[in-house]
């Protein structure tokens, strides 16, 4: 496996990818309302295919904020898991509300008569294992933070691990996700929103599944950003999600996509068990609905969540024809993510245009700077009296001010540093 370097995503700090505009809570709904709103379930046609399966049997990781374990829509299906900045909570306890939001967009079982009320999740009845890496007040994550979180569910029962996060490049986290898709374990990751610019980690790597979002119309979503990680697109629009202390929210972004898609996959690997982490990207990623440009594209990846011809279909093999070699057999890993060698001049614009911003920014300091002090110095006075003889040959001094032309050996001319 090559993973390719990517200059700036190393320039990027970790956010949640909810952070954006797009993805401010709307205000609260009633519970009877939540399912009402919910059109990502009819568009999945889960109420068939959860005859099927429910996801029994699948324990999928929450790496983010913590869960509230508490709420209506969750209750028995929160693991005991780890915070990381508090081990006392066992990160059964969400003060941001980020991790609620997704463990019930993957494992909500609703309330009341029938569980007819509340957020019902793509896998109702799979377990969350909730893993804090972020506390309430904390803006910036270190990746080595989330490596740590992957390794911990890794080492603690995971099938699948949700990461609704982006991340920059980190050798630690390379690792982490190396080790998980070797144990049989599937990331699923966000590719970040608009506002991001660029792909980050783990959605980066060819061994997590990279998603973004689609619309009610399974265009791409307003907040979706393209990148040829890209895998797989899935509902991502005014989605329906819990809130803690029982309340509830709603958001478009990418990482109620990635959720959707980790509850997808839940489903996938409860009705087949024995499938190896290269089997189950292939029944997910083979079985989309194509969008955009036919075959793999930025925008959707190999296309829209299909859950029904995932659960019930065959994979079409599109993946292998595009990329298989006559001659070789390609790399597992790197089937399912493209290494155009021209696939990162995007990141390398963007890097050149922040550093030619700082050379300018750093010659316009030196300037004021030189500005400033000549300013300051007080014009030189004559070292005797005045002279009563005839002025000098030539036009009379202005003083140093109009001394005429600067030559090239003037210091008052700023020169950049010797390299």
């Amino acid at each position: 496996m090559r993973v390719v370097p990517r200059p700036a995503a190393a320039l990027s700090v970790l956010t949640l990818s909810l952070l954006g505009a797009l993805a401010l809570p709307a205000a609260p709904a009633a519970a009877d309302e939540v399912r009402d709103r919910s059109w990502h379930l009819d568009a999945l046609g889960l109420a068939e295919l959860h005859k099927i399966t429910q996801g029994e049997g699948v324990t999928v990781a929450v790496i983010d904020t913590g869960v509230d374990a508490a709420h209506p829509d969750l209750k028995d299906n929160v693991l005991p898991g780890v915070d990381l900045h508090d081990e006392k909570t066992k990160g059964r306890v969400d003060r941001q509300g980020h991790g609620t939001a997704m463990a019930s967009l993957i494992a909500g079982h609703g309330h009341g008569p029938g569980n007819g009320d509340g957020v019902l999740g793509i896998a109702p009845k799979a377990k969350i294992l909730p893993v804090t890496v972020q506390s309430a007040r904390q803006g910036i994550i270190a990746p080595d933070a989330v490596a740590a979180g992957i390794d911990w569910a890794v080492d603690h029962g995971a099938d699948i691990i949700n990461v609704s996060l982006s991340s920059s490049s980190d050798d630690d986290l390379d690792r982490a996700v190396d080790r998980a898709y070797k144990k049989n374990v599937i990331v699923v990751a966000s590719v970040g929103n608009r506002q991001d610019l660029v792909i980050g980690n783990p959605a980066r790597h060819p061994g997590a599944i990279a998603v973004t979002g689609s619309d009610r119309k399974g265009g791409l979503g307003p907040e979706s950003i393209a990148a040829e990680e890209t895998d797989i697109a899935a509902p991502s629009v005014d989605l329906q999600r819990a809130a803690p202390g029982g309340k509830y929210s709603q958001a478009t972004s990418v990482s109620g996509a990635t959720a959707v898609v980790s509850g997808a996959v839940a489903l996938i690997r409860a009705k087949y068990p024995n499938l190896s982490a290269f089997d189950t990207f292939k029944r997910l990623l083979e079985t989309t609905k194509d969008a955009g440009t036919p075959g793999h594209d930025p925008d959707f990846g190999w296309g829209v969540l299909d859950l029904r011809q995932a659960l019930t279909g065959e994979p079409d093999g599109r993946a292998n024809s595009t990329n298989a070699s006559p001659t070789a057999t390609p790399d597992p890993l790197s089937v399912w993510q493209h290494q155009d060698p021209d696939e990162d001049w995007y990141s390398w614009l963007i890097l050149g245009v922040l550093l030619l911003l700082i050379a300018v920014l750093v010659v316009v300091v030196l300037l004021f700077v030189r500005r400033r002090r000549r300013q300051r110095t007080p014009a030189a006075q004559p070292s005797g009296p005045p002279s009563a003889g005839p002025p000098a040959t030539g036009p009379p001094s202005a003083g140093p001010a109009a001394s005429g032309p600067r030559t090239p050996a003037d210091d008052s001319i700023w020169r950049p540093p010797a390299r």
